[in-house]
């Protein structure tokens, strides 16, 4: 598709008479025509067995540099109108490729990427219209993906595929809900999810763990773990930042993951361990390289991590995520809020008290056993 979001972008279209699109969302598009004296926006929507359109009127009073911008919340703005007209085409696939570019939109690449592993499980579900979905489809869907092998631990990870895969359909439906592309969420309300099928152990490493693991690791993979240990951060959230994502004035810094985009605050050990990492760099330089001058990339952490675990003799089921577990658990047993922790961690306080209940046990014991009553 040709770009239309700039005045310059524009000014070189050839003249012709069908718009040059522009994708808002999936069914709905952007157009733009270019004609001898300027240009006129139009949107076009995606309807069963055709499309709908819609002229967004004179621009001449809007700036060339800012048209685009009003172009697209006029289009947004009727768009919005068109929920009561629900194409009746409009079945699990395309909620799904609604939800994935939702995310996009308001979270994140990663984010969306990581929905889209729905797209390999939907199976006989995908051509279902929504106006005819029902409880015994979603059940049966559900159920179909456990795996019978015989095998406990393969059946519980089926299970707990099933389950992801659930909860991503649900929250596409209920987008599609909000949007009034479905009048009533009876059909997927009460389709539960398996029970006690969740990840395998969590890995909570002690002060000693930490100091052994670090000091078996190659100088390049100890800085990466160092930083995880320090923050809490997703494996991937720490390949990406470069220099002038670390405030060394306010003492956070800027990471970018499956939940979006956000301001870690850091304490004094971790502003002086990023500090050295900045150190001698450009602005635009990543603050973490592989000893080959190379950004860290997706699963490039697995070997060394594999190798630093047997090495310092650590649960066999130790992973990178462990660091992340081990952060937050002691962020808990600090005593610092529940609340805090999830917006520096980048997750809820509704997952933290799902997976980390044992320790906000522990610091309400300890609040208790501070009142002295006799």
């Amino acid at each position: 598709m040709a770009k239309v979001d700039s005045k310059s972008a524009r000014e070189k279209l050839p003249q012709r008479r069908e718009p040059y699109w522009h994708k808002l969302r999936s069914g709905a598009y952007l157009g733009f025509r270019r004609g001898s004296t300027g240009g006129t926006w139009i949107v076009r929507l995606h309807v069963f067995k055709g499309h709908r359109y819609e002229s967004l009127g004179p621009m001449e009073e809007v700036p060339l540099s800012e048209q685009f911008d009003e172009a697209v919340k006029r289009a947004n703005d009727w768009l919005a109108t068109q929920g009561a007209a629900t194409p009746t085409g409009y079945n699990v696939k395309r909620c799904v490729d609604d939800y994935v570019s939702h995310r996009e939109i308001n979270n994140s690449s990663a984010s969306a990427k990581d929905a889209m592993r729905l797209y390999k499980h939907l199976g006989a579900i995908a051509d279902i219209r929504l106006s005819k979905l029902t409880q015994a489809n979603l059940k049966d869907w559900h159920h179909s993906m456990v795996r019978l092998t015989g095998d406990p631990k393969d059946m519980r990870r089926s299970k707990d595929t099933a389950n992801r895969s659930l909860s991503y359909l649900k929250a596409a439906l209920n987008l599609a809900l909000r949007k009034d592309m479905i009048g009533s969420d009876k059909a997927w309300r009460l389709v539960d999810a398996f029970e006690n099928v969740g990840e395998a152990r969590k890995v909570y490493l002690t002060e000693a763990q930490l100091q052994r693991v670090l000091e078996v690791m190659p100088d390049d993979f100890r800085d990466l773990c160092k930083s995880a240990i320090l923050t809490g951060a997703r494996y991937g959230e720490l390949c990406t930042p470069i220099v002038e994502d670390l405030d060394t004035r306010h003492g956070t810094l800027r990471v970018s993951g499956k939940t979006g985009t956000r301001e870690i605050v850091l304490s004094d050990e971790a502003l002086q361990h990023f500090k050295t990492l900045a150190q001698n760099k450009t602005p635009k330089a990543y603050l973490h390289l592989k000893a080959d001058g190379q950004p860290w990339t997706k699963s490039t952490q697995c070997r060394p991590m594999t190798a630093a675990v047997i090495a310092a003799k650590l649960p066999r089921e130790s992973t990178f995520y462990a660091f992340r577990h081990t952060y937050i658990s002691r962020a808990l047993l600090a005593g610092i809020n529940i609340q805090v922790i999830a917006e520096n961690c980048g997750t809820s306080i509704r997952m933290i008290e799902k997976h980390y209940g044992k320790f906000r046990q522990a610091d309400r014991r300890d609040m208790f056993n501070r009142l002295k009553m006799i």
